[in-house]
């Protein structure tokens, strides 16, 4: 079972890779080797970060939490649209097309990086918070939660 401090340490290593990506992108000279190393480790957090989601977010489907579904549901179809875009541009800008094209580059990973913020905020703020409310994730690891309930009592 996932649970929130992990989710949230993801978050924080995914944003860390956004500013450095926007941070890159800020500068006039292209550097597209820098830009493609940061988007490939992002990218791979992403992924991970998502397949960890995906373990909870299943788990509604098998639950009545009417207030988890809903939110879901709401988000679905927009996220789903947003992972077709992310999809489609880490397959459009290869480093050769990021030195041809910095101008675009720059543009359309603004654009990405803004829907990635939004979407760490509304799940830090809405989603996180409903699975936890529902049990469909834990506060704390695992190993820490077996830690403390070794702890002899005081």
């Amino acid at each position: 079972m996932q649970n929130f401090i992990e989710l949230l340490k993801d978050h924080t290593l995914i944003l860390s890779h956004v500013n450095g990506l926007r941070d890159i992108v800020a500068h006039d000279e292209p550097a597209p080797g820098p830009a493609l190393q940061t988007l490939r480790r992002l990218a791979r957090l992403l992924d991970a970060h998502l397949r960890a989601e995906a373990d909870f977010i299943r788990l509604e489907d098998e639950n009545e939490h009417h207030e988890f579904t809903v939110l879901t549901q709401s988000r679905g179809k927009l996220f789903d649209a947003m992972v077709a875009e992310w999809t489609a541009y880490l397959c459009e800008w290869d480093e050769e097309r990021v030195g041809a094209d910095w101008d675009g580059f720059v543009h359309q990973t603004g654009r990405i990086l803004d829907w990635l913020t939004a979407q760490i905020e509304m799940e830090n703020r809405s989603l996180y918070p409903a699975a936890l409310k529902y049990g469909l994730i834990r506060l704390l690891p695992d190993d820490f939660r077996e830690a403390m309930e070794q702890r002899p009592a005081a």
